[in-house]
Formats: structure tokens, C-alpha cells, sequence
């Protein structure tokens, strides 16, 4: 083979390498962007159910509050003997607002964590609404 081929078949090697980690590295920074973006979404939700549990709780009629891992926000009141679905889906409405990824909530009457009654480990259920809307 002649210089000048040698030149151009290393020169051509070249280029094609270049090209080739050029095409390389924008599909790795993608997948690293998108990466970054769920874990980002992640930890937003993690910030904006803080937010609303913070919300939430100041309200005059909720004890304690707390949102599982599950979604579910429990929300503990005093049982006046009425049912609390409207109050669970003005819960929701606020949740909604705030953008959270809550899915439901369920109110329980406050302090019957602990009763043989209870529905769950939460107390016994009042009421209970589900936020998809």
C-alpha cells in the first residue's frame, strides 16, 4: 500500500472513532438524564407529602396524621357518630391540590389504635375516600 492509502484509511479510523463516542456518550448522558429526572421525581413527592402532611395536620379537626408508604393518608379525629367520607374527600381535594401521590384517605377515630374493634393498625374507620380523581 502507498502513504497516501495508509493516510486516508487512518484518517477515515479517525473520524468514524470520533463519530462513534460522539453517538455513544449522547445516548449514555440521556439515560443519565432520565435517571436523574425519576430519582428527582422521587424525591419531590417524598417533599410535597411532607408539605401537605404538614398542611393537613392544621387542620382544627385531625389529632395526627400520617401518609404510608403505601399512599394512604390516615387521619385520626374524635368520632362525633357522623361518618366521615365527605371529611376523607375534603382531605383528598387539599391532597390534590398540592399535587401529592397519595392515593387514599382513610379517617380513623382517634386513640383506638389499640381497640379490639379497630379495622386496621391504624383505629377504627370513620370514613374514607379515594383521591384519584
Amino acid at each position: 500500500m502507498n502513504k497516501k492509502k495508509i493516510l486516508g484509511i487512518g484518517i477515515i479510523s479517525i473520524i468514524l472513532l470520533i463519530f462513534i463516542k460522539t453517538c455513544g456518550n449522547d445516548e449514555t448522558s440521556e439515560l443519565k438524564s432520565e435517571t436523574t429526572k425519576a430519582e428527582k421525581k422521587e424525591i419531590n413527592y417524598d417533599s410535597i407529602n411532607r408539605i401537605a402532611l404538614e398542611k393537613i395536620k392544621t387542620e382544627p379537626k385531625i389529632k395526627d396524621a400520617v401518609i404510608t408508604d403505601a399512599n394512604v393518608l390516615y387521619v385520626a379525629v374524635l368520632d362525633d357518630g357522623t361518618s366521615r367520607n365527605g371529611y376523607a374527600s375534603y382531605c383528598c381535594e387539599v391532597l390534590n391540590e398540592l399535587k401529592t401521590n397519595v392515593k387514599r384517605v382513610k379517617v380513623v377515630k382517634f386513640g383506638s389504635s389499640r381497640s379490639p374493634e379497630r379495622d386496621n393498625a391504624y383505629g377504627i374507620l370513620l370514613g374514607e375516600s379515594s383521591c384519584e380523581f
